[in-house]
């Protein structure tokens, strides 16, 4: 499956993807099956490689950490996913935690139970909300 919150993330670089985004895509396209690869198109990969517009800053070192702004997963749509039985989570940002994130709760309920999540994709725009296969 492929979320579009790219309208969410134009608007607000530290968009958080919440359950209401998942639940939303399947009151149009259906139940969430499990295995399947949730996919989450912000369209960031487009941002990519201007480091101010896919960053939130081309400043670089510790400092940089808190000036960094991308979308990224909710931790309460982490267990949610897990609920519904994903098998990966990717999206076309720099993390699957937004990036102002410090505990990253995200990564480690996703990676706590074996759910790898795949970061800075591109192309996402070229797939079907539904169906893609490789």
């Amino acid at each position: 499956m492929v979320v579009d919150v790219s309208a969410a993330g134009a608007a607000n670089a530290g968009y958080q993807v919440a359950v209401a985004d998942f639940t939303g895509w399947e009151a149009t396209h259906g139940a969430i099956a499990p295995d399947i690869i949730g996919l989450i198109r912000a369209d960031f990969a487009k941002r990519w490689p201007n480091a101010r517009s896919y960053w939130g800053t081309d400043e670089k070192g510790a400092g940089a950490v808190a000036k960094l702004h991308c979308p990224g997963l909710h931790p309460d749509a982490a267990p949610w996913l897990v609920e519904k039985r994903v098998k990966a989570v990717g999206l076309d940002t720099a993390s699957i935690d937004y990036g102002q994130s410090t505990l990253f709760e995200s990564h480690r309920i996703l990676y706590e139970r074996n759910i790898p999540a795949f970061e800075n994709l591109a192309s996402l725009d070229a797939l079907p909300a539904r169906g893609a296969t490789a």
